[in-house]
């Protein structure tokens, strides 16, 4: 059975604005890096002006009968879709039906005011401040093994919350609940579920005829891409009883995809306005451009901007970079966890257009760093509203980062005063802000992740002071500490003893990127403690319920 496919749809090497590109090279770093037979693998794809100008296929779509990957291979977008969703809203703001600048509580009136006015842009650019659902189901509990979760429960949920991470406009966190909420604009103002209105405003009028948003969880799709995951030796396939969608849930191909990426590489014809909107860049309070547009990141890459997003799920990763000056799109979709298609995807890019040693100059010799600022950085950073925490050293002239989850350290090379990139993958940057308070932003391509430098406890809290029963009203959900063999143990729904350990004074990790900061009275008893999680959820209250 043949599990790999090379198709050449031109010619083997084809002009890139001049630029001569050998295939051959592609060929030779995936024959390279994958030896993929009877196992999960992956679809790639090069677009060019709406042509799949070349596709590669390694392993196979669906275990169970050995089917491989091939061109017609149907995959699911995971957060990809969250640019058809912000689409879908881009036609009911050209028919002025609505405004991105719109009060979010003119269509959903059950959200509580949470002392400033979110705004439908703010739910496009992740900066609404939102708390993100997957997070709160995660610290309810929520038993995925044994139920699903709709769009209606999420907009419950989210309908409950008594409080927010940010100012709407401050700063950019991550959250599919913005695009749920924007599932429900679309179906409350144009009369119709989001599935029906973006076939008919979308998909239809752009041909793409094998692209949609999940309906049900019964339809067959033929050809279709199965995720797994791999437990000890052998695979499992994910079984989900989930069906929301909105921030995900859209399927499609790679002839689908190809349609899809002229909007931003081509001219979009008299579909434009739909890529104009998308990837318009909303100034953040402070009057910094938004590198998070509506439903895509727009930043520069080795000196060419791109426009992109990924998607992932249990046993799937997919990522869609365009790169408008070059009129080429780069996509990759896995069903395998152990390949990483974002790093592969900007290895292609690499390929395509080799980094410029003009740019690379500019980038890495505009400044150069004393010792003494380099130690300054040094030290112990914790994620905000998390207990995620990263190590910065200087050795050797060259300063390197980890985080706890990683088993090794990262090489960084300067781009300006207190900025950084990685060696191997100038997409990923580090800012230090050396004030008073140390703090840290590290962007993913446009997805920040912000931390604090902190000092650990030197003198720690008795955590036996910390045992008892707890209650969350807004997550309507009880948590259990107790001391176990010298360790402050929790316990909820679905997740039993879970350790926690110490960092800063009174306030615990439990190494999941889950904190929990306990509160005393003046009396200096434990009442309370406030749960943060991944970055996008804090102050989740729980209150000691005396017994």
């Amino acid at each position: 059975m043949k599990v790999l496919t090379s198709l050449f749809i031109l010619i083997s090497a084809v002009q890139l604005n001049g630029q001569s590109i050998h295939f051959k090279q592609i060929d030779s770093l995936l024959n390279t890096k994958f030896s993929i037979q009877a196992e999960p693998g992956f679809t790639l794809g090069i677009f060019r002006n709406g042509e799949v100008v070349y596709q590669n296929q390694k392993g196979l779509s669906n275990l169970e009968y050995e089917i491989p990957f091939d061109s017609s291979t149907l995959f699911g977008l995971a957060s990809i879709t969250k640019q058809f969703t912000s689409a879908c809203i881009a036609v009911l703001h050209q028919k002025g039906r609505l405004s991105a600048n719109d009060d979010v509580r003119k269509y959903l009136p059950e959200l509580r005011f949470y002392g400033d006015t979110i705004r439908i842009k703010h739910l496009l650019n992740h900066t609404s401040g939102i708390r993100n659902h997957n997070v709160l189901l995660d610290l309810q509990g929520f038993d995925y093994e044994h139920r699903g979760y709709t769009n209606k429960m999420i907009q419950e949920l989210m309908f409950q919350q008594k409080g927010v991470n940010n100012k709407p406009g401050e700063k950019v966190l991550y959250s599919n609940t913005n695009y749920v909420l924007l599932a429900l604009i679309i179906e409350r103002v144009s009369g119709k579920p989001l599935h029906e209105f973006a076939e008919q405003e979308i998909f239809k009028p752009l041909d793409m005829l094998n692209t949609f948003y999940q309906s049900d969880l019964e339809t067959v799709y033929k050809n279709r891409a199965y995720p797994y995951y791999k437990s000890g030796e052998n695979y499992k396939q994910p079984k989900s009883l989930t069906l929301c969608i909105g921030a995900g849930g859209v399927g499609t191909t790679l002839d689908d995809m190809a349609k899809w990426s002229t909007l931003f590489t081509h001219s979009g014809g008299n579909m434009k306005h739909l890529a104009d909107f998308i990837t318009f860049q909303d100034s953040l309070n402070n009057g910094e451009r938004n590198t998070c547009a509506r439903g895509v990141f727009v930043s520069d890459y080795n000196g060419l901007e791109t426009i992109h997003h990924g998607g992932r799920g249990l046993g799937m990763r997919a990522k869609l970079i365009h790169v408008p000056s070059q009129h080429v799109s780069v996509f990759v979709y896995t069903n395998s966890e152990s390949i990483n298609a974002d790093d592969l995807a900007y290895q292609i890019l690499d390929l395509l257009f080799p980094k410029k040693e003009a740019v690379q100059s500019q980038k890495s010799n505009n400044y150069t760093h004393n010792n003494n600022e380099l130690e300054k950085i040094t030290g112990t950073y914790q994620e905000l509203n998390s207990d995620l925490k990263m190590q910065i050293k200087y050795e050797s002239e060259t300063l390197f980062a980890k985080s706890y989850f990683a088993n090794d350290f990262i090489a960084l090379k300067t781009i300006g005063q207190f900025k950084f990139e990685r060696k191997e993958n100038a997409s990923v940057t580090y800012t230090f802000n050396p004030s008073a308070n140390l703090s840290l932003v590290v962007d993913f391509g446009g997805a920040k992740f912000y931390l604090e430098q902190i000092e650990l406890a030197t003198d720690s809290s008795d955590a036996a002071d910390c045992i008892g029963e707890y209650y969350s009203e807004e997550l309507q959900v009880s948590y259990s500490l107790q001391i176990v063999n010298n360790q402050l143990i929790l316990s909820y729904p679905n997740n039993i003893s879970i350790p926690l350990t110490e960092g800063r004074k009174d306030e615990f990790g439990s190494g999941r990127r889950t904190k929990y900061s306990f509160e005393r009275n003046k009396k200096g008893k434990v009442v309370s403690f406030k749960v943060a999680a991944e970055g996008t959820v804090k102050d989740i209250l729980f209150e000691r319920v005396e017994l």
